[in-house]
């Protein structure tokens, strides 16, 4: 059953009021270039697991899954890139997800005395989390006009 549009307080507008501007207007461009940053490091990281199989470095089943699984998430965030420009919902949740996941890994490069590898998963991962709940307010919800 369809239900009403939820009017704000300003007005008759059926979306809320926070949804009408971003917090800043470079936020979403730079949150959007910050995803694409790390959709980019990851396919680097892909193309040495490739590379270092075919050199014989690394095992293949391991070096083969594992670029796999990095192309994946580097298109996953090459996709919640575009969503972010496109104020659509995919890429801030995914987005959000993602920054801490990478967070773990970074705190794990750490422990391996990987320092300047952690240090930069870190800061963007907390740079990229702080960005994107920035934008969550900003976003429409599904179903709005």
């Amino acid at each position: 059953m369809p239900t009403a549009p939820r009017s704000s307080a300003r007005g008759s507008s059926p979306t809320r009021e926070a949804d009408a501007e971003d917090p800043g207007p470079r936020t979403r461009p730079t949150a959007a270039v910050l995803l694409g940053i790390e959709a980019l490091m990851l396919a680097a990281a892909a193309t040495y697991c490739f590379v270092a199989v075919s050199g014989g470095g690394l095992d293949v089943r391991l070096g083969t899954g594992l670029g796999i699984f990095l192309v994946l998430f580097a298109l996953a965030l090459a996709l919640a890139s575009r969503s972010i420009l496109a104020r659509g919902r995919f890429g801030l949740g995914f987005g959000i997800t993602w920054q801490m996941f990478q967070a773990l890994v970074g705190a794990s490069l750490l422990r391996g005395a990987l320092y300047w590898q952690g240090g930069l998963a870190l800061l963007l991962a907390i740079a990229l989390f702080v960005l994107l709940t920035r934008l969550v307010r900003s976003t429409p919800l599904p179903g709005g006009d």
